[in-house]
């Protein structure tokens, strides 16, 4: 299985250059919580504890916004990696200019800026630069795939890493029966195929349990977010496999 999760940085992004003062400007602006709320939630998002995780999307994240769906998918992969015996190593975070960072040496860090805040909850924030809401997708209110007695599929986040332009999809796969596990997927957007490299997630998810994995797509730096994923869910017992497939916008109504 390919190891996606060495670091925090390729779950969140990469940005080079950590250098610095030792003193910055706080985060500011209409709506936002407090300093150390804010820290906290990006401290939260680093630890690789889905508890924490859970907690900060909760108390410090608006209700419903890109932040708190952000630090959802992160907890997400945080449980998927560790499933898959890869937990992502926990990063320190600083406050800059304006945000926050996170380094996993002295050139390469992940930022947060351009906080936004709603009635003293955090709203959403660039990554990288990038706007949040040009790299996430939810897809919780999409209906599960399923077959009685053997699984459901549950289509749960998209996520583009900034600078990497890797597309990661998380889904929750429950499986009922039979053991089961996930095959690389295919992204098609147009007259773009992107073939993904091998899920990160546990190799075989156990009759009666459930667990997020994640589908990794590299190279898609380039598509509009709105394609379809299919990929192959393998059934245990030499049941052979069913087929798998959604979009990262709903279908019309």
């Amino acid at each position: 299985m390919l190891v996606l999760f060495p670091s925090l940085l390729l779950v969140l992004g990469l940005l080079g250059g950590c250098g610095g003062n030792d003193k910055h400007d706080p985060a500011t602006g209409p709506g936002l919580p407090s300093q150390s709320d804010l820290k906290s939630y990006f401290e939260a998002i680093t630890s690789s504890d889905p508890e924490q995780i859970s907690r900060a999307a909760s108390e410090v994240a608006a209700d419903g916004s890109l932040a708190q769906g952000y630090a959802t998918y992160v907890g997400e992969v945080s449980v998927a990696a560790a499933a898959g015996k890869a937990p992502i190593q926990p990063a320190d975070v600083e406050e800059v200019d304006g945000g926050f960072k996170a380094c996993a040496s002295s050139d390469q860090c992940v930022t947060w800026t351009d906080l936004e805040g709603k009635d003293g909850k955090l709203a959403s924030f660039t990554v990288n630069g990038t706007k949040l809401d040009d790299l996430l997708v939810d897809l919780t209110g999409q209906p599960p795939i399923g077959s009685a007695g053997l699984y459901e599929v549950q289509p749960e986040w998209a996520y583009r890493l900034p600078l990497s332009g890797t597309l990661n999809v998380v889904v929750t796969i429950t499986a009922s029966d039979v053991p089961l596990s996930a095959g690389p997927g295919i992204y098609i957007e147009s007259d773009t195929i992107l073939k993904g490299t091998d899920p990160a997630g546990p190799t075989v998810i156990k009759p009666g349990a459930s667990s997020p994995v994640v589908l990794p797509f590299p190279k898609a730096q380039d598509v509009k977010l709105d394609g379809q994923v299919t990929f192959d869910l393998r059934l245990g017992g030499g049941q052979g496999s069913e087929p798998i497939g959604f979009g990262l916008t709903p279908p019309a109504s």
